[in-house]
């Protein structure tokens, strides 16, 4: 791969994440670099268990965590957004 392409290929990730969430496009990148750096993490383990195990507790859980967070902050700026609407309605 060429430098050029990688910057490009750089550049319409930044892109796509930036349509997906208002403001999140970094914790979007740090998220994708933990889950990188926990399969990792978890593919030298020795074991079956301890593979499973690092990718639910340091993986999964994490994961759904900050999803849950994320629907919630959307979820309520679209109630305000809502609520803002109706205000404007009614005052007309």
């Amino acid at each position: 791969m060429v430098a050029g392409q990688v910057v490009y290929n750089v550049g319409l990730l930044f892109r796509l994440f930036s349509k997906i969430s208002n403001g999140c496009l970094i914790m979007y990148m740090v998220l994708i670099g933990w889950l990188y750096v926990v399969l990792m993490l978890a593919v030298a383990q020795n074991s079956l268990w301890a593979t499973f195990s690092i990718l639910f507790f340091l993986g999964f859980l994490p994961t759904l965590f900050i999803a849950r967070m994320t629907r919630r902050r959307l979820r309520k700026r679209q109630e305000l957004a809502r609520e803002q609407a109706n205000a404007g309605k009614t005052l007309e």
